[in-house]
């Protein structure tokens, strides 16, 4: 939203700067004012900027319109906030920066604001990457960059080194009857998934991430506790700090 700022600006300064210089003409010329203004008004370059700027933005606000369903249930389909969080996208091979944003973990889809207010949904094949709430997600084909047994779609980057590791993030919906009346439940589930050896291996509990750097048991515990970090209390921070370190006394090894 920055870059269309900065081209209204363009344009206002423009536009100032030919009626300054069409009266200057009028006085130095001895022209009418219907003559001085009916000359071009030197505006083709800025509006040529904004043409340009809108031709870009087009393929961005170019999607459906999202129906933003169970609106009014206590428990909500989203990632994080379900409130509009200003994040950045790269989408159809260009990047936009603070754009509102809302992405739906139930059918993992993006959703963003439109000018107007309008919920647009993107297209997901079109998504490359979009960060959120100080997370960064990705979208993964499987079978290409990811494991032939992950899902197409969008993961958390929770970890990048030699290593790495991913989170699928989701919303189950389900329904329950209170009073006669039916509640929509979204409880939450992630999915870990950690990447050794140029092959992904999923994880749930801290055996079973321990189980993959069996030579490393020892101190990865140790690297654990000095964090002062709980395994169920914080999954993400926990597996985070344990493949980190595990990087750590790899590259020390060498």
């Amino acid at each position: 939203m920055r870059f269309f700022t900065i081209i209204f600006l363009l344009l206002v300064l423009q536009r100032h700067h030919a009626y300054g210089q069409a009266a200057s003409n009028l006085l130095s010329n001895n022209k009418t004012p219907a003559e001085t203004f009916s000359e071009p008004l030197k505006t083709a370059f800025p509006f040529a900027l904004y043409k340009t700027a809108t031709e870009q933005s087009q393929n961005l606000y170019n999607g459906r319109l999202y129906y933003v369903y169970d609106a009014r249930m206590e428990e909500h389909q989203f990632f994080g906030d379900r409130k509009w969080q200003k994040g950045a996208i790269y989408y159809d091979g260009q990047r936009f920066d603070s754009i509102p944003m809302i992405y739906d973990i139930n059918r993992d889809e993006l959703v963003i604001k439109h000018f107007n207010g309008d919920p647009l949904l993107l297209q997901s094949e079109k998504v490359d990457y979009f960060s959120k709430e100080n997370h960064n997600f990705k979208r993964f084909e499987s079978g290409k960059e990811i494991s032939p047994q992950m899902r197409t779609g969008f993961y958390d980057i929770l970890y990048e080194g030699k290593s790495k590791v991913l989170v699928r993030r989701t919303k189950q919906r389900q329904e329950k009857i209170v009073e006669k009346k039916v509640i929509s439940l979204y409880p939450e589930k992630d999915f870990y998934y950690i990447r050794k050896d140029d092959r992904y291996y999923s994880v749930r509990s801290k055996k079973s991430v321990f189980a993959l750097f069996p030579e490393r048991k020892k101190e990865l515990r140790k690297a654990l506790r000095d964090e002062h970090i709980k395994f169920r209390k914080n999954r993400d921070a926990a597996i985070e700090v344990i493949v980190k370190a595990y990087d750590g006394s790899e590259t020390g090894k060498k």
